[in-house]
């Protein structure tokens, strides 16, 4: 049975036993790891933090909540590793819906062979496009050409994270849009559609983004190259992985 890792701060007593009762239920073993709490641990790994970076790409600095949110995804991909294969990783406040999710779980051996991380919520972009790769009972894996903006839950091989943690020396960007960078990192993006689970509603999020800053003309000039320079880097990446899907077809 692959192992299930549940990223849970300590004091968020209501969200685990949320998570707890639904793994339960379906009969699930699972693991509590205790999630970096970036307003009140010093971890070394924010050491990683560009600051520079951050504010020359993004015009903003990363939220300690964030930095936080990044270690703990950063620490289970070393886990992942670790274990040496697959791995399921979990955010507390996620809500899963049983056939699509227990699907997955049945199925992990095979896809491991073929996919290095899997998203298992909806994509939360407001478009995107989307094909099948693999059909199974309750659900299907897609190839999406964007990420899904989200961290919430995802199935990840040790394959996977050794791409992630290669390309994950400096940080500048939150940990959920660092990992959709296929064209940078490596992992392409596949999801389960329909999706496994999603971000329960009666819970807030506790990463806590800070107030949105406000940004010179210059600093607006500099995001939007940027953000240019990605959608180029996109569209190529996602260009070539057609051409090759063609050949291998």
């Amino acid at each position: 049975m692959i192992d299930i890792f549940v990223i849970n701060i300590p004091s968020s007593i209501e969200r685990k036993e949320n998570i707890a009762r639904q793994l339960t239920k379906l009969g699930l073993a699972f693991h509590i790891f205790e999630a970096v709490n970036g307003h009140k641990d010093k971890s070394p790994l924010f050491d990683l933090y560009d600051e520079k970076k951050s504010q020359l790409y993004r015009g903003k600095t990363l939220s300690k909540g964030q930095l936080g949110c990044y270690a703990s995804h950063y620490l289970l991909w070393q886990k992942c590793i670790e274990l040496g294969k697959p791995i399921i990783v979990l955010e507390d406040d996620a809500l899963i819906y049983e056939n699509e999710f227990q699907n997955l779980i049945n199925n992990v051996q095979a896809l491991s062979q073929h996919f290095e991380c899997i998203r298992l919520f909806d994509n939360k972009r407001p478009s995107f496009k989307h094909n099948l790769e693999k059909k199974l009972t309750h659900t299907e894996i897609h190839k999406f050409n964007r990420g899904h903006m989200s961290a919430t839950g995802y199935f990840l091989t040790p394959e996977g994270a050794k791409k992630f943690l290669e390309h994950s020396q400096s940080w500048y960007l939150a940990v959920d849009i660092y990992m959709d960078r296929f064209w940078v990192n490596g992992v392409d993006v596949y999801g389960t559609y329909p999706a496994c689970l999603t971000n329960d509603p009666k819970f807030e999020s506790d990463i806590g983004y800070g107030s949105k800053p406000k940004r010179s003309l210059y600093c607006r000039i500099k995001r939007e190259v940027f953000n240019l320079i990605e959608l180029v880097r996109r569209y190529n990446h996602n260009a070539l992985y057609k051409i090759r899907s063609k050949r291998k077809s």
